[in-house]
């Protein structure tokens, strides 16, 4: 089948995410289009030779919840799906499978999946530098296999990521940002950027910890500073991350 065009649909709190997606989409070599799912998304249909390139960030093994609603204004009519999964350099577990099974469910066909490490949104030191070189090497590589893989089929077929069901428990971490006042421009970057509403609009002062699902996108946005993890806060997360996420671990595909 010829794809018209890839449509980048990515949920990026901090633009690792994105960043990712982006490579991946460039070296397709058909035009590509940004959806935002991260504070919100847009209403969208599919055409059947438009090709879907899902790019999520994976948080204890699973999705980000807020992305599971948000999803729900886009919908296909058996368009290819590409499931792209970047995590902070610890693993992918169950959330190939549940980013294939929300897309299935909006008529998405998924055909492949990828997976790339990036910086830990927690403690960027975790995955730095990445995607490197040698990420992008197994990147083209899984590229110029979907390429091939769309050409010779004259209609998508279900391809099963890897993955199980019940889909594995993710909590949380205990790891929220604080608000200095004193820094606060009340530019509203960090509650137009939040993608659960945690942050009141007119109160930016007050914080829901409840909602807040440790993205870290208020802190990745704040140009004052004005949203930030405490010292002794950072060194208990790195301290906490350090056991699952300091061995380097190396992109794969499933195609």
């Amino acid at each position: 089948m010829k794809i018209s065009k890839a449509v980048l649909v990515c949920f990026s709190p901090t633009g690792g995410t994105r960043n990712a997606g982006r490579l991946a989409a460039a070296r397709l070599g058909v035009p590509v289009e940004e959806v935002d799912v991260t504070a919100n998304c847009p209403e969208r249909s599919f055409a059947s030779d438009e090709l879907a390139v899902f790019a999520f960030p994976v948080y204890g093994g699973r999705i980000p919840a807020p992305m599971i609603g948000n999803l729900q204004k886009l919908k296909a009519d058996g368009t290819p799906a590409v499931m792209l999964a970047s995590f902070g350099n610890r693993a992918v577990d169950d959330a190939y499978l549940e980013m294939s099974d929300t897309a299935e469910k909006l008529g998405f066909v998924t055909v492949a999946g990828a997976e790339f490490v990036e910086p830990h949104s927690v403690d960027k030191s975790y995955g730095a530098g990445r995607p490197d070189y040698k990420d992008i090497e197994i990147m083209d590589e899984f590229i110029q296999k979907l390429k091939e893989k769309l050409e010779a089929a004259d209609r998508p077929e279900h391809f099963e990521l890897p993955g199980n069901r019940p889909y594995r428990e993710y909590n949380g971490i205990p790891i929220k940002p604080k608000y200095k006042a004193k820094k606060c421009v009340s530019c509203g970057a960090c509650f137009s950027h939040c993608p659960t509403g945690a942050i009141d609009k007119s109160k930016p002062e007050e914080f829901d910890s409840e909602k807040c699902i440790s993205c870290m996108g208020c802190v990745s946005v704040c140009q004052k500073g004005a949203r930030y993890i405490p010292l002794l806060m950072r060194f208990t997360g790195k301290m906490f991350l350090k056991k699952a996420c300091s061995e380097r671990q190396e992109p794969k595909y499933y195609i």
